[in-house]
């Protein structure tokens, strides 16, 4: 049973930011519900209103030019992205993200938006959207703003997000040559689950295929936000890529990484976990790198 609450459906992307606004905290925006209503059935959220805005067409669309890249409408599904050949052609390590989210029937009606806005580290999308150099727009009242992924989140379910703000488009630069990027989940079972940890690499090279040019590195559920390795980054940088050099860039990045121990797992276990699933990422990341090379 759900708690009691009020449903509005906002005519515009404008009216639905007015709703918010002068809901505040008494509201919650409402898309494809795989997380707002599961913590209603268990009484964790009690909104007195869902604004529900999975209707409004300012927040659909996937536009991609290989001059400004990718643009995705906050409501778009993650089926809809994982079933799409410019996803897997172009950015595959967003396919490998969004392919690991829930199930089937949860990519079916869980958007793209509401994965990011929910904040967890452990959002599968997120890890591989920050190697990707990802920037966001949100509309409001005020305005039109775009932050980068990396400063959207502040804390485990809270953003920079303003009342009354929606997250409208994800926007990804487009692919550079020599460049390749990969997203591994590590999980307690091979079945629908959260990820133990995860951990997205981009690696873009000089000509030569060989020397790191430049380095991201993205880690699901190893702290209290998704968060960049930069300490490992720096590391790679103008280095050959090696296996002793991956190797040792997740040594690097385990140091840094913020994980909490849970009853999932220790954190001792991630961090020890971290130096071995960066190197199988990055050495996926680099075949891919020379495949299209």
């Amino acid at each position: 049973m759900l708690p009691q609450f009020e449903l509005l459906k906002p005519a515009s992307l404008e009216e639905a930011c007015q709703f918010g606004y002068n809901l505040g905290n008494r509201a919650r925006f409402y898309a494809g519900g795989t997380d707002v209503l599961v913590e209603m059935h268990k009484w964790q959220s009690k909104p007195g209103y869902l604004i529900d805005i999975k209707g409004l067409d300012e927040l659909k669309g996937i536009h991609y030019s290989p001059e400004k890249g990718l643009k995705i409408g906050a409501l778009t599904t993650h089926h809809e992205l994982e079933v799409m050949p410019l996803i897997k052609e172009k950015y595959p390590v967003l396919l490998d993200g969004i392919s690991r989210i829930g199930s089937v029937q949860i990519r079916q009606r869980g958007t793209i938006g509401g994965n990011i806005c929910t904040a967890l580290p452990s959002a599968d999308s997120v890890s591989p959207l920050l190697v990707l150099d990802a920037r966001v727009t949100i509309r409001g009242l005020a305005g039109q703003r775009e932050v980068p992924l990396e400063d959207f989140f502040v804390a485990p379910r809270q953003t920079v997000l303003e009342q009354g703000e929606i997250l409208s488009y994800i926007l990804v630069p487009p692919a550079t040559r020599y460049s390749g990027a990969a997203y591994l989940k590590f999980t307690r079972r091979k079945a629908m689950d959260l990820a133990l940890l995860g951990v997205a690499v981009y690696l873009e090279c000089e000509p030569d295929l060989v020397r790191c040019q430049q380095a991201r590195i993205a880690l699901t559920t190893a702290g209290p936000t998704p968060l960049r390795a930069r300490q490992a980054e720096s590391y790679l940088k103008g280095k050959d890529i090696t296996d002793s050099v991956l190797q040792q860039a997740g040594v690097i990045a385990a140091a840094e990484a913020k994980p909490r121990t849970s009853w999932r797992s220790t954190a001792e276990y991630r961090q020890e976990l971290l130096k071995v699933l960066l190197p199988r990422a990055a050495q996926i990341a680099y075949a891919r790198l020379k495949s299209e090379g």
